[in-house]
């Protein structure tokens, strides 16, 4: 894993390689680049298996499907954001025949080929997730 930040601007691109895992990266990145809030702008790259959550109805809370799935696959789009840095990242994925799948990106997806992500640095926004009914999904707000 490498990264390079631009910091006038505020990004810092990801490089990831063959054999690392993506959330786990992206986690360690935050704390290597001192990056509290971001902004995971895109994101493109390969996978050999991921794991991945994602709705399957209307009900609050809804019901959850978790994904584990076997690659090959390709990344067409990671986005999400970075709070108190703790990285929340959806990512779009095709199995190159004839199925799409998206969701919640988890720990266990492994770059196939390479991965590149960008995330652009807030510096003055600082945010956190926190529950705020009883159902405990987390979101965003100021810290």
């Amino acid at each position: 894993m490498e990264w390079f930040e631009d910091a006038r601007s505020g990004f810092v691109i990801v490089i990831l390689e063959r054999g690392e895992m993506a959330f786990e990266s992206l986690e360690k990145v935050a704390r290597e680049a001192n990056i509290a809030n971001g902004v995971v702008t895109s994101g493109i790259g390969s996978f050999t298996k991921a794991y991945i959550h994602t709705v399957r109805s209307n009900d609050y809370p809804p019901k959850e499907d978790h994904l584990h799935l076997d690659g090959p696959l390709e990344v067409v789009q990671f986005g999400g954001v970075i709070a108190n840095f703790q990285p929340h990242i959806h990512v779009s994925l095709w199995n190159g025949v004839d199925t799409y799948y998206g969701g919640h990106m988890h720990e266990g997806c492994e770059v196939l080929a390479l991965s590149e992500i960008s995330i652009h640095r807030l510096y003055d926004l600082k945010l956190t997730r926190r529950a705020k009914d009883s159902s405990g999904i987390q979101l965003l707000t100021r810290a």
